[in-house]
């Protein structure tokens, strides 16, 4: 009786809003002219090698592999490290000579096990895949550093050989052609410390010049095809624009694809910052390389929030609630309005990768879920960020029109995505503010295909879920893109409208 109640509250509100909102919503109206781009690359997740998958709950692969499914990635970002493959080192080179150094590999391990099952996969799917590697091989301790490539401040040419043959085996091998681009090093603008990271010797120059050094192995072994992901940088703001910049004016003739990884502040998001500070980093490459936006791409390889962020764990405190889907959703669509031609989110397990420190190995908690054995049961559970990426990753497609438009409120903002077809598309509103608003959206550019609209909420209140566990939709009504729409949105809420059940 209570479930037959709400259902009918459910509809008095649908109807009250449809009869009431249209004379006072403000109007969101998307034309030609408000056309951010026709180059769009999709969304998609971070999915790394697991450093160790016998800590994974038994059995759990397949839900796994159903949660990416219904997420629908286009874009994955796929880590390891070479020192899980590398063996039977002899350093009998020189310092300024490593040529006669020589070294083996295991590529007959569980790692490799589970970045092949990961890769096969995206193989299957059409998912276009950044592989990488997490950064140089050795050991922190000098002592224990057989390599001595970490202390190395010059490219390694060794570094370049050993990536070139991991490559070789992943597409040449195993043929995965999913494998797009190449990840040289993660967050090379970042300086650690001295026995503490690998980082400790970072440079641009060192970075650039192995950048090269890859290129030239890459195109000797007839892997001219594979594009290097040019940056990779964090954002440690002035610094990561340095560094970008750096890169498009030094290795502009080797790059097509500008990678950053962006964590952002929960103010500048809400007050619409993130798209400017993003836009201005646009601009910056631009400057130094002008194929930016036009044969060449900029993507956000690591996407997430400072905004609850414990630094000695490496954890978010807030992944587990509604406001972080929300956040994220805002940060999307700022990313996007700024420029970007695709998003990939940190990250989709909890049980991918550890922190590591003198007390032990945690997991670094910033997933969708978790697969870990030790994971209480509410951490295994898909999370509310969860399903507001599944709404934005299976509506913002590759090769979709997306359009932009102001809607009148500083913390509101809203977009549409038409498919190259004219068939398929939708609206996306985010609410990022505390008031219900009401908005009259309409797109007066042809869209051909569909009759009905699916109307999918996020927030605590109305998200819905199925018998599944996974979203649907709130209501379903009699319309098209090309029709007046009117909405309201409460605070703190992601609208997702499609012409197609997502």
């Amino acid at each position: 009786m209570k479930k037959i109640i709400s259902i009918l509250l459910l509809i008095v509100v649908v109807t009250v809003c449809f009869v009431s909102c249209k004379e006072t919503a403000g109007e969101v109206t998307f034309g030609s002219s408000d056309i951010l781009t026709s180059s769009f690359d999709g969304l998609g997740v971070e999915w790394g090698t697991y450093e160790d998958t016998n800590k994974m709950i038994k059995g759990s692969w397949s839900r796994v592999l159903s949660a990416v499914d219904r997420l629908n990635p286009t874009l994955v970002r796929c880590m390891t490290n070479l020192d899980w493959f590398v063996t039977d080192f002899d350093n009998k080179g020189t310092k300024d000579d490593f040529s006669d150094d020589t070294w083996s590999y295991n590529f007959n391990n569980k790692q490799m096990a589970n970045a092949s099952d990961i890769l096969d996969y995206c193989q299957a799917k059409g998912i276009k895949v950044a592989f990488g590697v997490w950064n140089v091989i050795g050991n922190v301790d000098p002592e224990k550093d057989a390599y001595g490539m970490i202390e190395n401040e010059d490219p390694d040419p060794r570094w370049a050989k050993m990536n070139a043959d991991l490559m070789e085996y992943l597409i040449k091998v195993k043929g995965y052609t999913c494998i797009r681009w190449f990840v040289n090093t993660n967050e090379p603008n970042v300086l650690g410390r001295k026995g503490s990271s690998k980082n400790a010797y970072g440079s641009f120059d060192r970075w650039a010049g192995n950048m090269r050094n890859l290129r030239k192995a890459f195109d000797d072994i007839g892997l001219k095809d594979l594009s290097l992901v040019g940056g990779d940088a964090t954002r440690y703001i002035e610094t990561e624009k340095t560094f970008m910049t750096n890169a498009a004016k030094n290795l502009s003739d080797i790059l097509d694809n500008y990678g950053v990884h962006v964590y952002a502040n929960y103010s500048e998001l809400a007050k619409g910052q993130f798209e400017v500070y993003f836009s201005d980093l646009v601009d910056l490459i631009n400057a130094k390389d002008s194929a930016l936006g036009k044969s060449k791409n900029i993507y956000i390889w690591e996407s997430g929030l400072l905004w609850g962020k414990n630094t000695d764990t490496d954890c978010n405190e807030y992944i587990t609630d509604y406001a972080y889907g929300l956040c994220m959703a805002d940060y999307t669509v700022q990313a996007i309005l700024g420029g970007a031609n695709g998003v990939v989110y940190w990250d989709l397990d909890d049980a991918m990768h550890y922190m590591y420190s003198e007390e032990g190995n945690t997991p670094k908690e910033w997933g969708m879920f978790s697969t870990l054995a030790t994971a209480d049961s509410d951490m295994q559970e898909y999370r509310p960020w969860y399903h507001s990426s599944v709404l934005l990753t299976n509506l913002l497609r590759p090769g979709y029109t997306i359009y932009g438009k102001y809607t009148g409120y500083e913390a509101v903002r809203a977009m549409a995505a038409v498919s190259p077809d004219r068939k398929r598309g939708g609206y996306v509103v985010v609410n990022n503010s505390k008031d219900t608003v009401k908005e009259k959206m309409i797109l007066n550019d042809k869209v051909d295909g569909g009759d009905k609209l699916y109307i999918y909420y996020y927030n605590e209140k109305m998200l819905k879920l199925g018998t599944d566990g996974f979203v649907e939709p709130n209501y379903v009504i009699d319309g098209t893109l090309n029709t007046e729409l009117n909405l309201e949105i409460p605070g703190n809420t992601l609208v997702v409208v499609s012409n197609e059940r997502i």
